[in-house]
């Protein structure tokens, strides 16, 4: 049995900076116009060293001494202290040697990084156009759809491989090879008040309905029945997903959010879940004063006692701790979908297509993803995507496991909207904030995004 030690995890970074975005999508102009070293624009990343099964020893050995560099999210430091001395004692041949960068520092930097004589042999991205989308463009990273079958990562991440997958000239985000290995699921779902419900003579809410006809005993018995942060403008767009991933089908916000021709998420069904949820923020069922309260205090002030759901994501078990008092659960279902709302696999690893040492680094990336790591990640309080072995006496992880699996099974994740355009948080976000404040309608709102979007796939 896992013993479960409560640590703050990181949040899941989803929007897209408008600093950084704006240097990539600079960058990623002008190598488009020119061959980036290791690939051209016009022809496929060559894939070096293929393999068919795990990466051995002697393989590595081969190399003879080398330093394996890598870039990794400052977030990834409690996770490696555990993976690289494994890796080291695995491989003893290889040294490695990580550069830890905050995520706006790594975001803004890595496609240079990866186009210079000295790029890493192993770095993080990031999903979505502005990152990920730019190294594959350049032909800077090399496909690994070899890795996720050797390693059993395809199976176990199921539909939501899909954030990973692109074309070979970076155009088609959501089908294509494999580019990137995440080992964790972070999810939006539901925490509830155990005792609270109780009392209300509820319990846990499985529907859309269920879920409304809980908010309003909640109301009625004079209790705050959501609490939200909204400070970082992101985290409404996320609780949003709930009623949004529970009234649209979820492939047809999986596809507009990956560019698929023709979608559209300007519907009757978004209209309705904007309508319904900006209800909610007007009438008392969302805690006053949202837009200025962090989504840390807001985690902070639920886990004390206040209100009787917080919708957010997974990574705030690190605050709310008590298993035995709060629980967790999935989104609730509704318009045939089950446990669908906003939610992502980590930032994924990527091995450079410039890489002389590609055995050591698939062997690092594959000690990160493959079928025997998920007790590295349940041992930070990370969610592992492959789940071998992993257990554990931890109440509120073991719940955090099961909506894990519940979503993954049912094709839940919706992944975020702001990945649909680089600059589509900002405008999401401020018209959500509008629509919820009631000025602005949720017509307006749907109408202004679906132009973004289609002004992007124009381009």
């Amino acid at each position: 049995m896992l013993s479960f030690t409560r640590e703050r995890r990181r949040p899941r970074r989803t929007r897209t900076l408008l600093a950084a975005g704006a240097a990539i999508a600079a960058t990623a102009v002008t190598l488009a116009g020119c061959s980036a070293p290791g690939g051209s624009t016009s022809q496929s990343t060559t894939v070096s060293d293929t393999i068919t099964a795990p990466v051995t020893p002697a393989q590595v050995k081969a190399l003879g001494k080398v330093t394996l560099n890598v870039w990794a999210d400052q977030g990834e430091q409690d996770l490696m202290k555990s993976i690289v001395p494994a890796y080291e004692k695995q491989f003893p041949n290889v040294t490695v040697k990580i550069q830890f960068k905050s995520f706006n520092d790594l975001t803004a930097t890595v496609l240079n990084a990866m186009n210079s004589d000295s790029a890493p042999d192993v770095t993080q991205g990031n999903q979505g156009w502005a990152t990920d989308g730019a190294l594959v463009k350049a032909h800077l990273i090399r496909p690994l759809d070899d890795v996720v079958k050797a390693y059993d990562y395809e199976k176990a991440a199921g539909a939501a491989i899909s954030q990973l997958e692109w074309s070979n000239d970076g155009k088609t985000f959501g089908s294509g090879s494999v580019y990137g290995m995440s080992p964790d699921n972070q999810m939006v779902g539901l925490f509830y008040n155990k005792a609270k419900l109780q009392k209300l003579g509820l319990g846990a809410p499985t529907t859309l309905d269920e879920l409304t006809s809980a908010l309003a005993a909640a109301k009625a018995a004079g209790e705050t029945p959501i609490v939200l942060g909204n400070s970082d403008k992101g985290s409404a767009m996320q609780a949003f997903s709930v009623v949004q991933g529970a009234l649209a089908p979820a492939k047809d916000t999986v596809g507009w959010i990956t560019g698929k021709s023709g979608a559209d998420f300007d519907t009757p069904e978004n209209a309705k879940a904007l309508q319904l949820w900006s209800s909610w923020a007007q009438d008392g069922t969302i805690s006053a004063g949202y837009d200025g309260t962090s989504p840390d205090d807001a985690a902070a002030a639920f886990a004390k006692g206040s209100g009787v759901f917080y919708l957010g994501g997974n990574w705030m078990a690190g605050t709310i701790t008590d298993g035995s008092t709060f629980g967790f659960i999935p989104a609730p279902s509704g318009a045939g979908n089950t446990a669908a709302s906003n939610g992502s696999f980590g930032m994924p690893w990527h091995i450079s297509s410039k890489s002389t040492k590609t055995l050591a680094a698939i062997a690092f990336v594959g000690l990160i993803n493959g079928a025997d790591s998920g007790h590295y990640l349940a041992a930070v309080n990370r969610v592992p995507i492959q789940l071998s072995g992993v257990t554990a006496d931890d109440p509120m992880f073991t719940q955090l496991i099961d909506a894990s699996k519940k979503q993954l099974a049912n094709n839940g994740a919706l992944y975020y909207y702001d990945w649909a355009t680089p600059t589509m948080f900002d405008l999401f976000t401020a018209d959500l904030q509008q629509v919820m404040a009631g000025k602005q309608t949720p017509a307006d709102m749907l109408a202004a995004v679906q132009k973004n979007w289609k002004e992007f796939q124009a381009k």
